[in-house]
């Protein structure tokens, strides 16, 4: 698998809209046929149309008794390898048009040529969509006439469609998702339910992520007046009657994140009908505009629960350590690899399987964990593996040069067990328990200077064999000032510092995981 590398400003600044009922897409004698490139083997796609560029297209629609026609454009993945790719819309905001959209933000593209899907961007008639009376346009005729356009056969997977809007294209994705079953998953972004809306029963259950600033005026999180007369509800209203029409759990599991420079709440219904999630997402001081900085990626994190709608996965993952990775001194659900099991669960539908199985136990130097792997014997299939080892060689003044060579061997094993993927490995530096009560009173400024040498040897290793690293010990490194990140022994990482480790690793290994 690949790293994570797709790292990108964006910027949504919008004019909202709100929205009424057969499921049925109509066909249209006056649509464009659209002839995608074919699917190649080989990585010069030269030969076929620039898919690294958008193909536009049009289809013939009857307004206000004239006919106009509708423009839409296609975004096809740079190298076409896959016999089908699922479909992803995108509805732009009241006063713009799909090519800004896609032309805005690279990051787009970024996904779309790693061969996620294939990206749809149409244009609203007069840049705005007919969601509370906006224009007379039919936009979700317009958006069937487009989806029949695409070939079955070809490129185009018409059993995985799914839509992304903002503000008055958010409130399209609302209104298509409620009167047609087009739609796998939809993400409204600074947009909710009407009051019109709401009491329409959609003809299916699906995925819902909806965003909403708490300082919306356009589109109040707490519901009311809007853009176009549209009266909302409130956003929470809106997400708990999405999660009813897929029969959730209504006991909502909530959590607070940071989004590039925002802290927002994220609040998920689950266990819902055919594994289907509900989230709906409140960005504190977010206004009708959002600005993420470049670390943090909100298309990529709406892609990652689209997928998570797709059919059963199964994901195994693999610890191979000392009692950092047990979790001595801590809770079994506790340690760093059972607590990025249970972040993994979050993500991912509960229909999927997440499997964890853990090689370490507490006093162990890499000859212990070389031991033990022989008689365990892993097997090749792990989608990732973890390692995290070498304390126990300082702490015993095992020879660094044997450090030096089993820990090559190590590694070497762990790539083996995720079938020889490389890029599957994440290797975790080690803690620095020189800032514990038990480090204290041992030599601590000996222990660091040793451990630094270790953390180096394994940094400078991964890096010169394209091997993920993540530098956990400045964590450990706050034990005496932030005494709730030692556990209570007074020497191993709390539960606290584990879940930094882990949110640490948890992009990392979503990523990877793919």
């Amino acid at each position: 698998m690949k790293q994570f590398i797709v790292i990108f400003v964006l910027i949504l600044t919008a004019c909202g809209g709100g929205g009424g009922s057969d499921p049925k897409i109509p066909t249209s004698a006056t649509q464009t046929p659209i002839e995608p490139p074919a699917v190649s083997d080989v990585s010069d796609v030269s030969d076929v149309s620039d898919v690294s560029a958008y193909e536009e297209s049009t289809i013939t629609q009857t307004v206000d008794g004239t006919l106009v026609e509708r423009t839409y454009r296609l975004r096809y993945p740079e190298q076409i390898t896959e016999e089908k790719y699922p479909i992803l819309f995108f509805f732009h905001d009241a006063g713009g048009d799909g090519k800004d959209w896609l032309d805005n933000n690279p990051g787009l593209a970024d996904l779309i040529d790693a061969g996620e899907f294939i990206g749809v961007f149409p244009d609203g008639y007069k840049n705005s969509w007919n969601v509370s009376g906006e224009t007379n346009a039919d936009d979700v005729d317009f958006v069937s006439l487009i989806i029949n356009s695409f070939d079955p056969t070809g490129l185009f997977d018409l059993t995985r469609i799914y839509a992304v809007g903002i503000a008055n294209g958010g409130g399209l994705v609302n209104k298509i998702a409620k009167e047609t079953g087009v739609f796998q998953a939809i993400a409204p972004l600074l947009s909710q339910q009407t009051e019109s809306l709401l009491e329409t029963v959609p003809p299916k259950a699906l995925s819902v992520f909806q965003v909403n600033g708490s300082l919306d005026t356009l589109t109040p999180v707490s519901g009311g007046n809007g853009f176009a007369n549209s009266v909302f509800v409130s956003a929470q209203v809106s997400a708990e009657n999405w999660a009813e029409s897929a029969n959730c759990n209504m006991t909502a599991t909530s959590q607070i994140q940071n989004w590039g420079e925002f802290s927002v709440e994220e609040v998920t219904f689950s266990d819902c009908i055919d594994g289907q999630k509900v989230r709906y997402v409140i960005v504190a001081e977010g206004g009708h505009s959002l600005n993420f900085e470049s670390d943090f990626n909100l298309y990529d994190r709406i892609w990652s629960f689209f997928k998570d709608t797709e059919p059963f996965q199964k994901i195994k993952l693999l610890a191979l350590g000392d009692s950092y990775t047990i979790g001595q001194s801590v809770c079994e659900s506790c340690s760093f690899p059972m607590q990025l099991k249970t972040a993994l669960e979050m993500e991912y539908s509960e229909r999927d399987q997440i499997d964890l199985q853990i090689i370490a136990q507490t006093g162990w130097s890499t000859s212990n964990l070389k031991e033990a792997i022989f008689t365990a014997a892993p097997a090749a299939d792990y989608d990732l593996a973890t390692l995290l080892i070498g304390v126990n060689n300082q702490f015993r003044k095992i020879p660094f040069s044997l450090f030096e060579t089993e820990f090559e061997e190590l590694v070497n094993s762990a790539i083996s067990f995720v079938g020889g993927d490389r890029s599957k490995v994440i290797i975790l530096s080690i803690p620095d328990y020189a800032f514990t009560r038990f480090g204290q009173g041992s030599g601590a400024a000996t222990i660091t200077a040793e451990l630094e040498m270790y953390n180096n040897f394994a940094q400078n290793y991964a890096q010169e064999n394209s091997i993920s690293f993540v530098y956990i010990t400045d964590i450990t490194d706050q034990g005496l000032e932030n005494p709730a990140l030692v556990a209570s022994d007074g020497l191993h990482p709390s539960e606290i510092a584990y879940a930094e480790f882990v949110e640490r690793l948890l992009p990392l290994t979503l990523e990877k995981i793919k």
